[in-house]
């Protein structure tokens, strides 16, 4: 009976590890092989703290959880400039760094012997030492951390990471801190993974660096993919099949000099079929449910008053940009100025500069020389999402939908000033969040309305059409609720009659007071669409007027518009 109670007690140490790495690269889509040094944080603090300075339960385990937290936002600090197989690279570095540390750590970690003798815990004069008086509190810590990792994922918070893990400069675009979303992410993941540290010391009374190599890492990398990325019960449900699974083989009738090898020839067979037919895992992960839309009614989206000053003062400016990488000069001298009320085009030909000037005016590019003012004042050197915040988006060319996430989930997540964007928030106004999130669905289907796809709100972006996506591309940036908003070859590839639905959804948004600039090639639609026409050719800024005033002069006629 012990037995199966100590097996008990390493599926609820794996569920808790599995589940925080579950949440650090199926949710936020950072792949790190370091988990099992954040585990031995947790162990090594325990083991440090009861055995040399006797402090009792729950304190060492708390103290484990912030060195973890600490050293995770740290190791984060790579990611917000590197990612796969680099972040890898570094995370791996590390596991070895401190599996080498704890080896030659002399009598504060007991070396290559580890350190023994740790006390039990004892709660109300009971000492947990046995697998039946300690199972109680395992399961208990490891339904808590299912239920932490739950409440995130499914909070505003967690929505904005599935985003940033499929496509990280949209998010930016839709003005996401994603600097503060890959700090706290590790920070967490690395917590949680300390209480599984801090059981594991407590249950064993013994720490020692063998337990916590690179190949745990892989250990609870199997259980995430088998169970399925990104989903917490799957990670539940692989942890309890890998711990289980070799432990049932035992039982099977062998001779003795050939069973061990052939019950991990057995397992490995298993873990293949499961991979090959479930290749999500065994619990896939899923979009939005179809009761999240049961008493939701869409809240019309809401403009400005209907505005039309063509002459005003520019709302957005770029004075005499320039911008090389390396010998490439991209923009040179190129100057532009948009108005609300009014439609404003970027022509030329391939190369010409247009997309890098998107770049540099909303912050994905800072300028060599040149500034951008947004309303008089200058945004340079403004991080993008501070620049979407401040009221001015950009679309991409190649659409960058977040395509794994359902068409409303992609709109909910470009809505600004979202209280559950917070981790403090999500835990400490709870109540609050979900009215918020609530209403904000309400608005994410107006948007949806408003330019037709409120019948695929619920369907994954990967599964519309080519014209159907960019409609959800202008949903995208109208929920961002920018006064300026910047379309980079929004209608590229449609067909005449999907245009004509689609341009009137363009003057509409600009007839109501918003700022707009699109780039396109297809000149039907420049001269249906704008006020104003901007020719860029070698990153110069040639000629600027009216679509016919453009089109009429002869050189740039036979230039571009033969």
């Amino acid at each position: 009976m012990d037995y199966l109670l100590y097996i008990g007690v390493m599926i609820a140490i794996y569920v808790i590890l599995s589940t925080s790495f579950n949440l650090l690269i199926g949710i936020g889509g950072l792949f790190a092989l370091s988990h099992a040094a954040f585990y031995s944080f947790g162990a090594y603090s325990t083991a440090i703290l009861a055995t040399r300075y006797g402090l009792a339960f729950p304190l060492p385990m708390l103290v484990g959880i912030l060195v973890a937290a600490s050293i995770g936002a740290l190791v984060a600090l790579p990611a917000l400039r590197i990612s796969g197989v680099y972040l890898v690279i570094v995370t791996l570095a590390l596991q070895f760094i401190v599996v080498n540390a704890y080896d030659n750590g002399g009598s504060l970690t007991g070396g290559t012997d580890g350190l023994p003798g740790i006390a039990p815990i004892e709660i109300a004069g009971i000492q947990l030492s046995t697998p039946g008086k300690f199972l109680p509190l395992a399961v208990l810590m490891a339904v808590f951390c299912l239920w932490f990792g739950w409440r995130l994922v499914h909070s505003p918070y967690g929505r904005a990471l599935r985003a940033m893990r499929e496509n990280e400069i949209a998010v930016q675009a839709a003005g996401k801190n994603v600097v503060a979303m890959k700090l706290t992410i590790f920070a967490v993941s690395s917590g949680l993974a300390a209480i599984a540290g801090s059981l594991f010391a407590r249950y064993f009374q013994y720490v020692g660096p063998q337990s916590f190599g690179v190949e745990e890492t892989i250990y609870i990398l199997a259980m995430v993919i088998i169970g399925g990325t990104g989903n917490l019960w799957g990670s539940a449900l692989g942890a309890a099949l890998l711990v289980a699974l070799p432990e049932g083989l035992k039982y099977l009738d062998m001779p003795v000099d050939v069973a061990d090898k052939t019950r991990l020839l057995l397992y490995g067979v298993l873990l293949i079929v499961i991979l090959r037919f479930r290749p999500e895992g065994l619990i896939a992960e899923r979009g939005s449910d179809r009761r999240s839309l049961a008493g939701v009614t869409a809240i019309p989206l809401t403009q400005a008053a209907p505005v039309r000053q063509p002459d005003s003062a520019a709302t957005v400016e770029g004075r005499d940009l320039y911008k090389a990488f390396g010998g490439v000069v991209a923009v040179s001298g190129c100057n532009i100025a948009l108005r609300a009320g009014t439609v404003t085009g970027l022509i030329g030909p391939n190369g010409a500069g247009k997309t890098t000037a998107f770049n540099l005016l909303t912050g994905f590019l800072k300028p060599d020389r040149g500034t951008v003012l947004f309303n008089g004042r200058s945004v340079v050197g403004l991080k993008p999402y501070q620049i979407v915040r401040n009221g001015m988006a950009r679309s991409f060319q190649d659409l960058r939908l977040y395509r794994r996430m359902t068409v409303l989930d992609n709109v909910v997540v470009s809505l600004p000033d979202q209280s559950g964007d917070s981790l403090w928030a999500v835990f400490m106004r709870p109540a609050h969040v979900r009215r918020q999130d609530h209403e904000n669905t309400a608005r994410a289907l107006g948007v949806l309305e408003f330019v037709g796809l409120a019948h695929k709100a619920l369907e994954r972006a990967e599964d519309l059409s080519y014209a159907e996506e960019k409609l959800l591309v202008i949903a995208r940036l109208l929920a961002t609720q920018a006064d300026v908003l910047l379309f980079d070859e929004p209608l590229s590839g449609l067909d005449p009659l999907t245009l004509d639905g689609l341009l009137p959804v363009f003057r509409k948004i600009a007839a109501h007071g918003k700022t707009v600039c699109i780039i396109e090639h297809n000149l039907d639609v420049i001269k249906s669409l704008c006020d104003v026409v901007y020719f860029l050719d070698e990153g110069k800024t040639l000629a600027v007027g009216t679509p016919a005033e453009l089109m009429g002069d002869p050189e740039l006629a036979a230039r571009y518009f033969k």
